[in-house]
């Protein structure tokens, strides 16, 4: 079965279409993309904890995240948790990009990681991702400094960060390569760490360019 939505593509939006029109039969769904695999540690994990489905509705799951061959445990800052695992019927997604889990419900946590191998098809295809992605981050800055306040977002998952990074917006390529080479360590994981590290300054870079350009044309200023 496919779906394919019309306008951004919304990773909860695309998931809560799948729990409710994907004739689902389980209790419990877990959601991988494409790049991910599940180890048999993690499998294990998460048998063990759906045998007990009293203790949560929920449960979040954390990824090793490898880039041209190494793990980078430090400069992707190991455990980032990410919502996987629902109880089909009770819990959903909202937060459009940013995924997290639907309010008023018990989370788990799962420790066994995930594989995450988030360059496998190269980097053509990391660019168009994190492309859509500033286009998203973009629009939600702009909310924000509209004096939408902290609900223009659209997600919970690290809001506070996230409402600070907007209002730090002309920074936010500088603070991103500080934050993952130097607060995380990433200055440790080798060139691999220094390349992500200034990949994820470029994207930063692109959504800061994408909010400029937003404004300008808001304001009828030429590009």
């Amino acid at each position: 079965m496919e779906h394919r939505q019309e306008g951004r593509f919304l990773i909860s939006e695309q998931r809560n279409w799948a729990l409710s029109h994907g004739k689902l039969q389980s209790q419990w769904i877990l959601f991988l993309d494409a790049d991910e695999e599940i180890s048999i540690t993690c499998q294990q994990a998460i048998q063990q904890v759906i045998q007990h489905p009293a203790a949560a509705d929920a449960y979040e799951l954390t990824p090793r995240y490898w880039f041209l061959g190494r793990w980078l445990k430090r400069t992707q800052g190991y455990p980032n948790w990410h919502p996987r695992l629902v109880k089909r019927g009770v819990v959903g997604f909202e937060g459009g990009v940013w995924e997290s889990f639907t309010a008023g419900h018990t989370i788990g946590r799962i420790q066994e990681p995930y594989e995450h191998y988030a360059f496998s098809k190269g980097i053509d295809d990391w660019l168009e991702r994190h492309r859509r992605y500033a286009d998203w981050e973009a629009e939600k800055i702009d909310a924000v400094l509209s004096g939408q306040g902290v609900q223009a977002l659209g997600t919970r998952r690290w809001q506070h960060l996230r409402l600070a990074m907007a209002h730090a917006w002309p920074l936010r390529p500088i603070l991103r390569f500080s934050q993952k080479y130097v607060l995380q360590g990433g200055f440790l994981e080798g060139w691999q760490g220094l390349l992500f590290a200034l990949l994820m300054a470029g994207y930063d870079l692109i959504t800061i360019t994408k909010l400029i350009q937003r404004r300008r044309l808001k304001q009828g200023l030429p590009l």
